[in-house]
């Protein structure tokens, strides 16, 4: 790419996507970095502008710092269901919040509560009643009951609200006009 292209499109950019690839460096080339300071630097941006501009692209990457979309995978969903302890599944919840996972972390919790809750139901109402075989047989049917409720409900009903807190519909970050 030509220094006088890289030019012209950093002129096109908005404020904030020009600190974007400034604070981005590793994702763009040294001309394009270098360009866009340059460009910052001929608009005589404020420090008061710099940091408004700082802090809503660090909202925005609260909001979305990964792929929320991705679902956990089956054998997650038994794992968090019968293995109902919230203590256990902390670590492995803190990873995907980390990575930016935020449908898993619902997810994740979703089974894990619904696990703890069914399983406690079956001790306190069915403790002396019923056999072992028999509370067994049910539990697994409060997972398939829990398993088709995300399903068709609550994994459309998390997505809406994932897709509510980020802007134009799941894209967190303005389009940039180049790539490095």
């Amino acid at each position: 790419m030509k220094i006088e292209d890289i030019r012209q499109q950093c002129e096109a950019l908005s404020n904030e996507e020009l600190l974007l690839v400034v604070n981005n460096k590793r994702l763009y080339t040294e001309q394009i970095v270098r360009v866009a300071y340059q460009e910052i630097r001929k608009r005589n941006l404020s420090k008061e502008e710099v940091k408004e501009i700082e802090k809503a692209q660090v909202r925005r990457s609260k909001v979305k710092t990964g792929d929320f979309w991705t679902d956990i995978l089956l054998f997650e969903k038994i794992g968090f269901f019968f293995i109902c302890v919230p203590m256990f599944h902390r670590f492995v919840l803190r990873d995907y919040r980390r990575k930016g996972y935020l449908l898993k972390v619902r997810q994740g919790a979703y089974f894990t509560y619904t696990g703890f809750i069914s399983f406690i139901t079956l001790i306190w109402g069915g403790a002396h009643r019923i056999s072992f075989l028999t509370g067994a047989g049910i539990w697994v049917l409060f997972f398939l009951f829990t398993y088709a409720l995300n399903r068709f409900y609550i994994k459309q009903k998390i997505s809406r609200w994932l897709a509510a807190r980020t802007n134009n519909n799941g894209a967190s970050q303005p389009e940039q006009s180049f790539y490095p």
